[in-house]
């Protein structure tokens, strides 16, 4: 029974407010808004980097099957040209 009291306690003193420290409150909840905006800030440019990022590897493979193709038709200059476009590639 005093365990159940207790706990009972417990519950409405944790629901009861009885500090009034509203400009506390506030700050921390302008702080807590603060931290989600940041966070979904940086969610949504994580998104659009992979998009980016998964747009700028095909057009990197594009380039490649290119100049692969260019050197076996022996035009070693369009080669050459697309290779000084996309420096990761070596052949």
């Amino acid at each position: 029974m005093e365990k159940e009291k207790k706990k009972g306690l417990k519950k409405v003193l944790q629901t009861e407010h009885t500090v009034f420290n509203d400009e506390e409150q506030r700050r921390l909840e302008l702080q807590q808004e603060c931290e989600k905006r940041k966070e979904q800030e940086v969610e949504a440019l994580k998104c659009s980097m992979h998009g980016g990022m998964a747009q700028a590897m095909k057009e990197q493979a594009l380039l490649r099957e290119e100049m692969a193709y260019q050197y076996k038709l022996g035009n070693f200059e369009a080669a050459a040209a697309i290779q000084s476009l996309d420096p990761d590639a070596a052949m």
